[in-house]
């Protein structure tokens, strides 16, 4: 079963917008282990249009997250359902189109802004 919601264009990599999906995953619990490695091994471009991006396990009601971007909801969808839905322990997925507020402000722009206490 998918949940879809609205898509939001987010960014535009090399002239095309790219929504970010995050996919929550509900894993069988007597296939979870082969389910993860199935997911971990995953390529980077793991369909036309879609670059996935994280595979990480969470806790509580879902077991995995998984953030791609894609160039159409229909990428989307089928990246999920034909990619996603085939493995075998995968036992429900629900797909948020999402977008940014902003960037966080990392640890090295923090560094460049500070001036060592010696000068």
């Amino acid at each position: 079963m998918i949940q879809q919601g609205l898509e939001f264009e987010s960014e535009v990599r090399g002239g095309i917008n790219m929504t970010e999906y995050l996919v929550l995953l509900k894993l069988n619990p007597t296939k979870i282990i082969n389910a993860i490695n199935a997911l971990r091994d995953l390529p980077e471009k793991p369909g036309s249009g879609v670059d996935l991006h994280y595979v990480m396990n969470v806790f509580g009601t879902w077991d995995v997250a998984i953030w791609f971007d894609a160039d159409s909801s229909d990428k989307a969808v089928d990246f999920v359902h034909k990619k996603l839905g085939q493995i075998s322990g995968v036992d429900d997925a629900y797909a948020v189109p999402t977008f940014p507020n902003r960037k966080p402000q990392g640890r090295e722009a923090t560094q460049k802004n500070e001036t060592p206490a010696s000068q």
